[in-house]
């Protein structure tokens, strides 16, 4: 009796297997391009319906408002109160007296001023903020500019799901952007999401050869955070080895170097060491004649501080090591087109790069680069196999 149900039971199963397969085969594309659509719709939805607040926000609002108040009390009082009419009662209380060093910042305006340094280095993203804020106050700008950058990296994802025939791919894709902290990073008043929409721009204009797109698109994303120059920095050293786009690169990395230096002496940022010290060690209450020594022990601390917090409360590790592991079983890099090659690589020792220079732990500071990895990867590997026979699609 009980081999007659399982039979029954297992027929059924494979019955509506068979037949959800028929119906979805003709419909993959569709499906894919659907599921992928209506992931990114979803998060812009609720990043405008549950945005996430930070400290960051007077900071940036301070940045965006500075060019027209030039007291500095006036600026904080501004800059506050601005904020504190697009946040919740509570939100407002955690972000202005939880620790001494928000307490301190909501007190004492020239301290404040002293941390704008760290800020106004991402100018691209300032100056959005301020042409939109003509419309609306600098806090709903920026707000505004996640929601845009949410929805133009799902467009630029679809549109390279497109061009490669691999639409059927995007419930994928999307898994890798949950892996990738998209949802947060989408929510957080930060220019990092912004600064992923170029440069995932730029890795498709280089693989489809429009090397002159691609330059701007970096130069873009360096101009919204500078500290992308790492990658621009490693992308233009294969480049200029492997050839394809040598020129082009070139012309852009000498162009973010010469701004990099006219930024960072123009614009009152506290130094490499100082943010680095501030970021990993202590939030100092002002950098008013704040000037840690260089450590050669402090810095390996932050190194392994910042590990240890990647393994326990972030993903950017784990995906980085499931990416590695599928290049090395799943692809023939001497069977990958030269320029997905070497942007693959430039990628891969960027991230190794810049965490050494810069050991951030969270996860949506990497969010580019491990998209990056994961569409290069899943679309030379559909091509690899379409070349090595006929490729299953249909799960």
């Amino acid at each position: 009796m009980s081999n007659l149900v399982q039979r029954s039971l297992e027929q059924s199963f494979l019955f509506a297997y068979r037949q959800s397969c028929r119906l979805y085969r003709p419909l993959r594309s569709w499906i894919g391009a659907a599921v992928l659509g209506l992931f990114v719709l979803m998060t812009a939805a609720v990043v405008h319906v549950f945005p996430l607040s930070n400290w960051d926000m007077f900071a940036y609002t301070a940045a965006v408002l500075e060019p027209g108040v030039e007291d500095p009390a006036e600026l904080h009082r501004q800059s506050y109160a601005i904020v504190k009419d697009n946040v919740s009662e509570g939100e407002y209380l955690t972000l202005t007296g939880d620790r001494a060093y928000r307490i301190r910042q909501a007190e004492d305006p020239e301290a404040f001023r002293t941390m704008l340094g760290f800020y106004r280095i991402k100018i691209l993203y300032l100056e959005t903020a301020r042409f939109l804020s003509a419309q609306m106050d600098p806090v709903k700008a920026l707000r505004m500019i996640s929601i845009a950058s949410t929805l133009a990296i799902g467009i630029i994802l679809l549109a390279w799901l497109a061009r490669t025939g691999t639409l059927m791919y995007g419930p994928v894709v999307a898994a890798l952007l949950i892996g990738a902290a998209f949802g947060d990073a989408a929510q957080l008043l930060s220019p990092d999401l912004y600064a992923s929409v170029f440069l995932l721009l730029a890795a498709l204009f280089y693989v489809e050869r429009l090397d002159l797109p691609a330059a701007f698109s970096l130069f873009a994303a360096f101009l919204v955070r500078p500290d992308h120059l790492a990658f621009v920095g490693v992308f233009f050293v294969l480049a200029a080895i492997y050839g394809p786009g040598r020129w082009s690169l070139t012309a852009c990395f000498a162009a973010c170097l010469a701004v990099y230096l006219w930024l960072t002496r123009g614009a009152d940022h506290p130094g490499w060491w100082i943010h680095m010290w501030f970021t990993h060690v202590e939030y100092v209450p002002t950098l008013e004649g704040f000037h840690p020594p260089f450590s050669l022990v402090t810095y390996l601390q932050m190194l392994v501080r910042s590990t240890v917090r990647s393994l326990m409360s972030q993903t950017w590790l784990a995906l980085l090591f499931a990416e590695v592991l599928f290049f090395a079983k799943c692809i023939s890099p001497a069977k990958l087109d030269e320029r997905p090659r070497v942007l693959l690589y430039a990628v891969f020792t960027s991230i190794c790069a810049k965490y050494l220079v810069f050991p951030h732990y969270e996860t949506r500071f990497y969010l580019p680069y491990l998209m990056i990895l994961g569409m290069l990867l899943l679309t030379g590997w559909h091509r690899q196999q379409k070349a090595s026979g006929p490729v299953d699609t249909s799960t």
